[in-house]
């Protein structure tokens, strides 16, 4: 502010970048590092259907990278184009993005080596060309060429002085062994990947003779195998295929390996192609450590390749500059299943596990002297969290062995109303209320009336409406196994209309005056005539038999097959006949199958939630305290049933009443 008061307006208008400034902060965004770049080329090459490439680097890339492939090289009318921004042979119109089949689709990555190097030249021959041709550029520009040369078949790429106009870039980056590790790290993860293809790679430094990297390959050569020659013999020896797993419903393919429970390091090494493209992926990476956790020691980590291919139409791959991530459709669901196989399998090898051991040698003796006492690990008990949602209690135990999986599997239901329903359930997600509960441990009920429990999540203790979330919980079930549902028979068959009649009753017992007018025998008949009418829809997609004749309901549905005491509950099963005349939109499909699946859904809530009985002995208390913990909330959890909080449930559906970093402000202990 001046000395009268007057604030100093900056007077700056807003102006065009200048085209030089664009293009240098766009290529710092896209090349960070030497290893970077050699991605981009790996790819590149790749893209050009090499079988062979050679990486030779100067002072970890920075001096110098050199990358020679045999792929079906560059004509000389390309090369004029070849460096300049968003000029690409692999995309049209921007809908080419949703059907990618190429690494490379901007036209950026040589464009943007240009611009951060000193030089970059360019000796390329195609085969139905007589000689290859020599092109270097500059900032983006053909600075000389094409001229023709002497060259084989591919394209040689020489990259000069990389940063020399990026001097903060090139002071932060870090030893020249360490970049040169980097690079070689990105050559040996595509060799992993490409080898079984048949690509050979081979990696050196160029002041040294020595191959670093050296992977001769052919078609017929195992992923073992090239394993073993990048790895070593004892990671391939404790390997455990990730056997193929195919959804065409979800649209993708995967496969890979990964490390037994013998094996151990102290770093997690994690590889994942996703299309052929090496990507990051930390929630798959993240899900499956924690199934690690489970047969690992704390602090050693496994060894994981996974091979994912996605339809195009299905991936994004235009969210990172660097490509480094790609985002698609369903990730849950796919590494959801990926994570059970890769737990199934460790579970089963698990049962014979190799343990190393050393001999003490004769004469040694272990004297006070050499005893060292390790002094407990400090942490701070405000963070300490003291459950696991993986442990079991004796209580949670069933009384008799059960054969069937615990895991409820979606039905093979083609209908589109039904998988509109699906699609709307993971679009209305919640995803932090969807974690909580998946990740949740049980404390205890509050009020079995009130429909109320408490849960916890890492240090937090929550209030939850359970009637509520039993309620969105069952209506997902149904959704899942629409039309293959596990039934239980009634024996004897009760009668239809008594049934519909005590539904009655219980729905409309405040009320004086009938519905529409109609007398009670009214009501009656036109619900019993609507649910006859519909026996067999009733039968084959939501698994209510009636028996048309004799007037009889034979089965009803249950969505939890393992539990007995997940099934429609009796005290609600005339209510759930009473309205699915009134309450079931009968005249149009997808709102039929909503509001059906929705009154299943509510027919299996415990029968003590929403009500004021007070006549339930403390036998049957206690018996649905347990249904609501080891069966439902057991469900729920993201390693069984996979509950889904949508975002239209009421706010207080979830309270967060406690904390225990906020309990030791308070009290100074708990």
């Amino acid at each position: 502010m001046s000395d009268s008061g007057d604030w100093v307006v900056d007077r700056r208008r807003i102006e065009r970048l200048n085209e030089d400034v664009v293009n240098r902060i766009a290529a710092g965004e896209i090349i960070h590092r030497p290893s970077n770049a050699l991605k981009e080329l790996l790819e590149n090459s790749l893209d050009a259907g090499a079988t062979h490439i050679r990486v030779t680097l100067r002072g970890g890339g920075v001096k110098s990278l050199l990358i020679q492939d045999n792929g079906h090289g560059i004509s000389k009318s390309d090369l004029p184009l070849l460096c300049e921004r968003f000029a690409t042979s692999k995309l049209r119109n921007f809908n080419d993005l949703f059907d990618m089949h190429t690494f490379g689709f901007r036209g950026e990555a040589l464009a943007s080596i240009s611009f951060i190097s000193a030089s970059v030249q360019v000796v390329s021959k195609r085969r139905d060309e007589e000689c290859a041709y020599r092109a270097e550029y500059c900032a983006g520009s053909l600075v000389s060429g094409p001229q023709p040369c002497a060259g084989t078949n591919g394209t040689s790429i020489m990259i000069h002085d990389m940063f020399f106009n990026a001097p903060q870039r090139k002071h932060a980056l870090r030893s020249a062994s360490e970049e040169y590790n980097r690079a070689l790290d990105i050559v040996t993860k595509y060799a992993l990947h490409y080898g079984p293809q048949g690509v050979s790679f081979s990696c050196k430094k160029a002041d040294q003779s020595r191959l670093d990297l050296q992977l001769t390959s052919t078609p017929n050569t195992s992923i073992v195998d090239t394993i073993r020659s990048l790895y070593g013999a004892t990671i391939a020896r404790d390997l455990i295929p990730l056997k193929e797993i195919q959804d065409e419903k979800l649209g993708y393919r995967a496969e890979g390996q990964f490390s037994t429970a013998n094996w151990m390091s102290k770093k997690t090494t994690f590889i994942c192609f996703i299309n052929h493209r090496l990507v990051d992926c930390t929630p798959l990476k993240r899900a499956l450590e924690s199934v690690y956790t489970l047969v690992l020691p704390k602090g050693q980590h496994p060894w994981i390749y996974v091979a994912l291919d996605i339809e195009p139409n299905r991936i994004d791959v235009n969210v990172h500059p660097t490509k480094q991530e790609v985002h698609f459709l369903d990730e849950d669901d796919i590494f959801e299943a990926i994570s059970a196989r890769v737990q199934d399998a460790l579970v089963n090898q698990s049962s014979c596990r190799v343990f190393r051991t050393q001999s003490a040698q004769l004469g040694e003796v272990l004297s006070e002297d050499h005893v060292q006492v390790t002094r407990a690990r400090s942490y701070d008990p405000r963070h300490l969290v003291r459950v696991d949602q993986t442990e079991q209690t004796l209580d949670s135990m069933p009384l008799q062995k059960v054969s069937l999986p615990d895991r409820i599997r979606p039905s093979e239901c083609t209908l589109e109303s039904i998988t509109q329903l699906r699609d709307q359930v993971l679009a209305s997600k919640d995803a932090q209320l969807s974690y909580i509960v998946q990740h949740h441990t049980f404390v205890g009920i509050v009020d079995l009336a009130k429909g109320l429990c408490l849960i916890q999540h890492s240090t937090q203790l929550y209030l939850v409406q359970y009637g509520i979330l039993i309620e969105e919980f069952a209506y997902q079930l149904a959704l899942q196994q629409f039309g293959s549902f596990s039934t239980v028979r009634l024996d004897p068959p009760p009668s239809l209309r008594e049934l519909i009649g005590i539904g009655y009753d219980m729905e409309l017992a405040d009320i004086h005056t009938a519905p529409l007018g109609l007398s009670k025998t009214q009501i009656i008949e036109r619900i019993a005539k609507k649910l006859l009418a519909h026996t067999d829809m009733l039968r084959e997609h939501v698994g209510i038999h009636i028996d048309a004749q004799k007037e009889t309901v034979l089965a009803i549905p249950t969505l939890l097959p393992q539990h007995g005491s997940s099934g429609v509950c009796l005290e609600r099963l005339p209510s759930l006949l009473f309205r699915l005349g009134p309450q079931v939109d009968w005249d149009d499909e997808k709102g039929c199958f909503y509001t059906l699946c929705h009154e299943l859904a509510l027919a299996h809530v415990p029968p003590s939630w929403g009500t004021t009985r007070d006549d339930l002995c403390k036998e049957q208390q206690e018996q649905e305290a347990w249904s609501i913990q080891h069966v439902w909330f057991a469900h729920m959890l993201g390693s069984r049933g996979r509950c889904i909080v949508p975002n239209h449930l009421p706010d207080d559906i979830m309270t967060q009443i406690a904390s225990l970093p906020d309990l030791y402000r308070v009290f100074e202990r708990c």
